[in-house]
């Protein structure tokens, strides 16, 4: 990426959340990450209203290439800053000087080049903790930002999820961007022992950093406390955060009162808004961490725990799960909450654990590296939608996007079908940039390779004739030579089908990252007339990211027979994997005759009932109840994007 890409990132975060400005320190120290060509110009955006907090910034300040004021407050931001800086005076001066802002939280601007950032919807499954006033205004906040932001950053899938469910019209490109946390080193050679004693703390602690706020479950955690001395054991707590809920001012009081009722204040030690420096070793100290949310939309905790090293207990929620990390409870229950303490006291030591740390270190760079690259494509991908960089223009030859990585699509041509359907599916996919490979039988290679000069083909090992007559080529056999190829964007597509979307690669690319993008095809009598087709109740074509591509059961599915196309998102979904639907038109199929053998769509019905625990010998009624139902579960599933 050139230099002359200029990102602009405001500040976000503050004394009463920490978070924000933990996330602007990730961002900009991933950046540092990326070669010197592909890193791109990082401005610190500072505002009237955000100056209070510019000094929390301060100790990673020196890894952005300026300081930009916005505002007229300019002896304030002087007094403030004290290092030279560039000033705009207002936010259309900015835009005029820079190529991306983000992540503006839970704001939108409107035809500029801006990534709107929703942290979580707390407000939809958590109403009662909100005003009715707070409620429609967070609703008309989102609402305007899913009709008017042309680009989205979501960190988590679950957030993502809840956006295409609940914005389900929203022609927004989103991107997840689970930014990770980069320790200090300074996080693994300082003396927690020192920090523990100077807060007046015993030895053996547990500790819980969370802002004291209604959905923050402090309740469940303090009655776990008081379940776990009746049982006959004392563990003492350690709460850390910020002690006012604007929602509740008398929260924090009724936590007081809850402690002394339970009879546990000499268990449990509340330190208030402490240094981030002293959170951290007092992390690193503690036995374990606990995090008991009712609702998170990035909970930095679990990722500050994977980087020293320290197991956490976290609350079932989706954004936890993603993490795949540290021992879960039901969020509701405290009795279960109080269970899972009460198993780690015996086997948890004061930390820190210095082997776990280096081994957690080691880890936590290669995650940067990973990392530092998404937001490299992420930074790419949003000058493509903001239209600074051109999109291709129609040609003779294969022209792929400026700089997106070449996408490789798998297919399986077939003599049978007819080749002139066949060469212009195929020419569609070679015009718009992809790179096309056939495995066919030996035997077709001959026949095929004349009619198909832009296709790659590979000879297939093996094929299903003995078994379904034709020589079909295994599904397993094709994701084997895929997961071979350096390519992290893959596809698998039917033959026949045609893609009629001139920046389609680009568009794929930017949603199949960690994730399954699918789709089902349009029937339809000729191309002259595309907009009269009717949407086939099945999926026909599958972009994947290798990195993330789950371990598949050997199974005899095969490309061009029936189920297969339902065994990819199965198994994505089985693995906890992202699975999103296309659901702009974007691929056209010829109606043509078609003879589906009744005995090969039973025989792989059933290879794929077992799954679901049918019998060997369950009626084709049922088989076909049950290819509405998994049809209806990945459609349930999958999160539902356009494409614009």
């Amino acid at each position: 990426m050139s230099v002359n890409i200029r990102v602009a990132i405001p500040i976000i975060g503050g004394d009463s959340w920490y978070a924000g400005v933990s996330l602007v320190e990730s961002i900009v120290k991933a950046a540092a990450y990326l070669p010197e060509d592909e890193r791109p110009q990082l401005f610190l955006v500072v505002t009237n209203d955000t100056l209070p907090s510019f000094s929390l910034h301060q100790p990673f300040i020196s890894y952005f290439d300026a300081v930009i004021f916005v505002g007229n407050n300019i002896i304030n931001a002087q007094a403030t800053i004290k290092t030279p800086f560039i000033h705009y005076i207002s936010m259309d001066e900015l835009f005029e000087k820079i190529d991306l802002l983000f992540p503006v939280n839970t704001k939108v601007y409107p035809g500029h080049c801006a990534a709107s950032w929703i942290p979580d919807f707390q407000h939809r499954y958590l109403p009662f903790l909100f005003s009715q006033k707070e409620c429609d205004s967070r609703d008309k906040t989102f609402g305007e930002i899913a009709a008017q932001a042309q680009l989205i950053m979501l960190t988590s899938r679950a957030v993502e999820k809840d956006f295409h469910e609940f914005y389900p019209s929203s022609a927004a490109v989103t991107k997840v961007l689970v930014i990770p946390t980069l320790p200090n080193e300074e996080w693994y050679t300082a003396d927690s022992v020192e920090v523990q004693k100077r807060y007046e703390l015993p030895d053996r602690f547990i500790l819980c950093c969370n802002q004291f706020w209604t959905h923050k479950n402090h309740i469940a955690l303090f009655k776990a406390i008081a379940l776990i001395r009746s049982q006959g054991q004392d563990v003492h707590l350690v709460c850390t955060g910020f002690n006012l809920d604007y929602r509740d001012p008398d929260y924090f009081s009724k936590l007081q009162q809850m402690i002394v009722e339970l009879g546990i204040t000499d268990l449990v030690h509340i330190l208030g808004l402490i240094p981030r420096r002293d959170q951290i070793q007092l992390i690193r100290r503690s036995m374990f961490v606990v995090q008991p949310s009712l609702f998170e939309g990035l909970s930095m905790i679990v990722q500050e725990c994977q980087v020293l090293g320290k197991t956490i207990i976290v609350s079932d929620l989706d954004v936890h799960l993603e993490h795949e990390y540290g021992i879960y409870f039901q969020r509701t229950n405290f009795q279960d909450l109080a269970k899972k303490i009460s198993e780690l006291l015996p086997t948890s030591q004061p930390g820190p654990d210095l082997p776990r740390e280096i081994q957690a270190k080691i880890e936590n760079t290669t995650k940067m590296n990973s990392f530092s690259q998404e937001l490299y494509t992420f930074i790419k991908q949003s000058q493509i939608i903001f239209n600074k960089i051109p999109q291709p223009t129609n040609s003779e030859t294969a022209t792929p996007l400026p700089n997106i990585p070449t996408i490789t699509i798998a297919t399986s041509l077939t003599i049978s079908k007819n080749l002139d359907i066949q060469k212009q599916a195929i020419s569609s996919w070679v015009h718009l940039g992809f790179k096309v490979v056939s495995i066919n039988a030996s035997d077709e290679l001959v026949v095929l390779q004349p009619h198909f000069p832009n296709v790659e083909f590979v000879a297939a090992q093996r094929d299903a004739r003995a078994n379904y007559g034709k020589p079909y080529i295994y599904f397993d056999d094709i994701l084997s030579y895929l997961a071979k190829q350096d390519c992290r964007i893959c596809g698998i597509v039917n033959s026949d089908i045609h893609f009629l979307r001139e920046n389609l690669p680009a568009l794929i690319y930017q949603n199949a990252l960690d994730s399954l993008v699918f789709g089902s095809r349009i029937d339809i009598v000729s191309l002259d007339a595309p907009a009269e087709g009717q949407i086939f109740d099945g999926f026909d074509y599958f972009f994947f990211d290798n990195n993330v591509l789950p371990r598949f059961l050997p199974e005899d599915f095969c490309i061009g027979l029936p189920w297969w196309d339902y065994w990819l998102p199965l198994n994505f979904l089985s693995n906890k994997r992202t699975i999103k639907k296309i659901i702009t038109p974007v691929a056209y199929h010829i109606i043509h005759p078609c003879a589906y053998n009744l005995d090969s769509w039973r025989v792989l019905g059933l290879n794929l009932a077992k799954f679901y625990g049918e019998p060997a010998n369950v009626s084709s009624n049922i088989l076909a109840d049950l290819q509405h139902s998994i049809f209806s579960v990945i459609q349930t599933s999958a999160i539902p994007i356009s494409l614009t």
